[in-house]
């Protein structure tokens, strides 16, 4: 399962953790070219998007970790400004899960579906 935390700091979104696959190995030899593949792929994409739009475009020292089915990206440090203006890409990020929850529900089923991607929102 691919799990989504959003951190958020009153109205900011201030990073994101994702963690998981959304099948497992086994699941994923058998199923290849299935809609699981389809919600590792998006996500991932958006999640990197992100990363890439702060990091190196943006230019701003987020702290971040990356590796197999890892993304943790805290924007905490940064400077007020920074942050703010990180906001459209964060708040972006959000809807766009969002997205992907409501047309996986229409397609699969919300019970289906939560067994293979959960967004959570944490206040920190």
């Amino acid at each position: 399962m691919i799990k989504v935390v959003l951190k958020k700091e009153n109205e900011n979104i201030i990073g994101f953790e994702m963690e998981g696959h959304a099948l497992s190995q086994s699941e994923m030899d058998s199923t290849t070219g299935d809609v699981f593949d389809m919600i590792c792929n998006s996500v991932s994409v958006l999640s990197q998007s992100i990363l890439i739009g702060i990091v190196e475009v943006l230019k701003f020292k987020a702290n971040y970790e990356v590796r197999d089915g890892f993304l943790n990206i805290d924007l905490k440090n940064l400077p007020k400004q920074e942050i703010e203006k990180s906001q459209v890409m964060m708040k972006t990020f959000e809807l766009s899960l969002e997205s992907i929850l409501i047309s996986l529900d229409q397609s699969v089923g919300n019970k289906k579906r939560c067994k293979y991607i959960k967004i959570l929102k944490e206040e920190v």
